[in-house]
């Protein structure tokens, strides 16, 4: 297998024509074909902000205040590394409807489902969970308004307490009466947004507790990821330690990888990278072949949306007499 990765590595390496040495030490063998190292399916944290509106006193999700808390919650946590998943873009992903009004329950369900939804685009490690009171007071010259933020952190696969938050109630006084909704919710909004962000750095340092985040995101961002499903059907378990080893140790823009799944003929992984989809299928099908997995042939290949597959087509030849 040495040989193939080394082969795989000279043909990236013409293809971008940048003299781009790819390092291939530690690539499994046929002979001795095992997981890549831990230090290689080693990834950020990925968190998912949800919030509880199943209570009176609640501000309800169908308020702009309320996205206004999960996007900076969201925000900032992205700037210090953790890997964030937004529940509507999963809920849109796998066709779930929303509800209107949710408790504890609901919304820490919600992540766990996400989480054994077999997509990797799907699967979440931790889960943040926040709510916000409000009560409002009219006065005859303004509005009262006193916000209350909390909530707590919880590793979803191990259902681990990792801590709560509880911010000190503010208190917003609007400039004369506030009669109407848009009214109490730009109010709330505004300096609930504020809160949220105040409360980013109290819950990276709950979170680090699952993993160490990456670098914090400085001027200039960091490299657009890809988050794909690979699947593996039907190859022989070398072969399948071989390629995903290959692909974590030899591919450019490798960041991540972890097992979803394990079975006789099926094995699934999630895989992230920054590399594109057309890099990824140039550099797989260069892999395919010199392992004698040709996606003419023995094998089909797919690259599309998020998702990697490659499956044997035809079996594989008999082994010949001693």
């Amino acid at each position: 297998m040495r040989k193939v990765v080394a082969m795989v590595s000279r043909a990236v390496a013409l293809v971008f024509a940048s003299g781009m040495l790819i390092s291939c030490a530690s690539a499994a063998t046929r002979g001795h074909a095992q997981e890549p190292g831990r230090s290689h399916a080693s990834g950020p944290v990925t968190v998912l902000v949800v919030g509880e509106d199943g209570h009176e006193n609640l501000v309800p999700r169908s308020d702009p205040a309320f996205r206004r808390v999960v996007s900076e919650l969201q925000a900032a946590l992205d700037r210090r590394g953790f890997r964030v998943v937004d529940e509507e873009a999963i809920a849109a992903d796998l066709g779930w409807a929303a509800r209107p009004y949710r408790n504890k329950v609901d919304v820490l369900e919600a992540a766990k489902l996400a989480d054994g939804a077999d997509r990797a685009s799907a699967r979440v490690q931790a889960a943040v969970l926040f709510r916000i009171e409000s009560t409002y007071r009219d006065l005859r010259y303004a509005t009262r308004i006193d916000l209350h933020l909390s909530g707590e952190v919880f590793d979803t696969r191990s259902n681990r307490f990792l801590g709560a938050f509880d911010l000190p109630t503010e208190t917003v006084t609007t400039t004369g009466r506030c009669l109407t909704a848009a009214c109490a919710s730009d109010a709330v909004g505004t300096r609930a947004r504020d809160l949220a962000s105040e409360l980013g750095a109290v819950l990276a340092r709950k979170l680090a507790a699952l993993a160490p985040p990456e670098e914090t995101v400085t001027a200039g961002g960091r490299a657009l990821e890809t988050v794909y499903t690979v699947t593996l059907r039907n190859l022989s378990t070398e072969d399948a330690l071989s390629i995903i080893g290959v692909m974590s140790d030899g591919f450019p823009g490798f960041r991540s990888y972890g097992l979803l799944r394990s079975g006789t003929a099926l094995r699934r992984y999630e895989y992230v990278t920054t590399a594109s989809a057309r890099e990824v299928e140039r550099w797989l099908t260069l892999l395919l072949v010199d392992m004698g997995l040709d996606p003419q042939r023995e094998t089909v290949l797919s690259v599309r949306g998020g998702d990697i597959r490659i499956e044997r087509v035809l079996p594989a030849p008999a082994a010949g007499p001693d």
